[in-house]
């Protein structure tokens, strides 16, 4: 977790086909061959297959694979030729699978569904600094246009594709996001902070930050407003994320650091498995997203199933997840503003907050995100929307 390439879409694909194998249907996961990697087929799930196959271009930057796409649709055209396999649906995650997904349609003739986890213009108007090419907007626009249906995972999605394309509305289907319960779980704060090595008294507050680190999830801000909270508040921040590619960001946010009081209070932990991200929600005492733009912030979720509250902004789905009737900070707060002062004083009103509740309470908030639901709605919509092609 925490890489430039890696994220909460590799968690949504893998949560969303494992449910849909276990519903009974077959789903196949195609990706691309690094520079050292061979053709392979990889079982995930009952009725699931990672799919890795050599389309003899070796390991691509993201910004290489653009005109690259109509020679990665021939490589999977061959695969599913030598191995005779047949399908009812496309179903592309992010615009560059989705230009892969067209080409591989002009064959396949089935219905093509598109998921963009993010968008490009979104990501410019919240974040000027991520510099999304007009490539990729444009083809956006055309996606959007002529896939058969695009699907989002929050409302607040839903209503940026239906602002930006002007979409139909049964071109749309809204489904939800899950997560592994059987994983994320409250595992006691004290105990998680000694698996991690951290101070384990409860005096001390650990702010958390999970993800990558990227110009969009807006770390300034963060390192800014808790710069503003009290010395007698004893805190520490921790950042998990970040890989090679982000080494001089990192570098930029410790000068940073160090020039806003913050010496000795924020350490970076690097990319952290999936399997341990538990451990980090449960040690920390809340969980802040700064993103300027989420298309929905899988980790809100997450922290909230460990039973550790979010300070997070008004975008993605943490809305439903955090609410705004809750502003009594429940399951944590919303803050609306840019600003981080505004930002402090909600991180220090889940420090100074009551009682964390009950593993029921948090069961039941949660009960409508879960990667069953997530299928059994795409399945749903797909029946709906879709009724002469399936």
């Amino acid at each position: 977790m925490g890489g430039r390439d890696t994220g909460g879409m590799s968690t949504f694909l893998r949560g969303l086909a494992g449910a849909l194998g276990q519903a009974g249907h077959r789903v196949d996961i195609f990706t691309r061959a690094g520079a050292t990697e061979k053709e392979e087929t990889i079982v995930l799930a009952p009725g699931v297959r990672l799919i890795i196959i050599n389309d003899g271009q070796g390991s691509l930057a993201k910004e290489n694979i653009y005109p690259r796409c109509r020679l990665i649709a021939r490589a999977v055209e061959d695969f599913t030729a030598r191995k005779k396999c047949c399908y009812d649906l496309l179903f592309s995650h992010y615009w560059l699978s989705g230009c892969v997904g067209r080409v591989l349609q002009e064959s396949v003739r089935v219905p093509h569904l598109i998921m963009f986890h993010t968008l490009g213009r979104a990501k410019n108007e919240c974040c000027p600094a991520e510099k999304e090419p007009l490539r990729r907007l444009a083809e956006e626009e055309r996606l959007a246009r002529r896939c058969d249906l695009v699907v989002v995972a929050a409302r607040l999605e839903e209503e940026r594709v239906v602002s930006y394309f002007a979409l139909p509305e049964e071109k749309l289907a809204r489904i939800t996001c899950g997560f592994d319960c059987s994983l994320f779980k409250p595992c006691g704060r004290r105990e998680a902070r000694h698996q991690l090595g951290w101070p384990a008294e409860e005096e001390e507050k650990i702010i958390l930050s999970a993800g990558r680190i990227e110009p969009v999830k807006d770390l300034d801000l963060l390192l800014e407003a808790s710069a503003l909270l009290p010395a007698e508040d004893n805190f520490s921040l921790r950042i998990a994320g970040g890989d090679e590619h982000s080494r001089a960001r990192v570098a930029r946010l410790k000068e940073k650091a160090a020039a806003l009081g913050l010496g000795g209070k924020v350490f970076f932990e690097g990319i952290v498995d999936h399997e341990k991200m538990p451990l980090y929600y449960s040690a920390a005492s809340l969980t802040a997203l700064t993103s300027c733009y989420e298309s929905f912030g899988l980790a809100a979720l997450e922290s909230i199933a460990c039973g550790t509250p979010v300070v997070g902004g008004y975008t993605g789905a943490l809305p439903e997840l955090v609410g705004k009737e809750r502003e009594a900070g429940r399951f944590g707060y919303l803050v609306e503003s840019r600003r981080p002062d505004k930002w402090a004083a909600k991180m220090r009103a889940v420090f100074l907050g009551g009682n964390a509740p009950a593993a029921e309470e948090i069961e039941e908030h949660l009960a409508p995100f879960s990667w069953e639901e997530a299928a059994r709605l795409l399945v749903e919509k797909c029946r709906a929307g879709l009724p002469d092609r399936l």
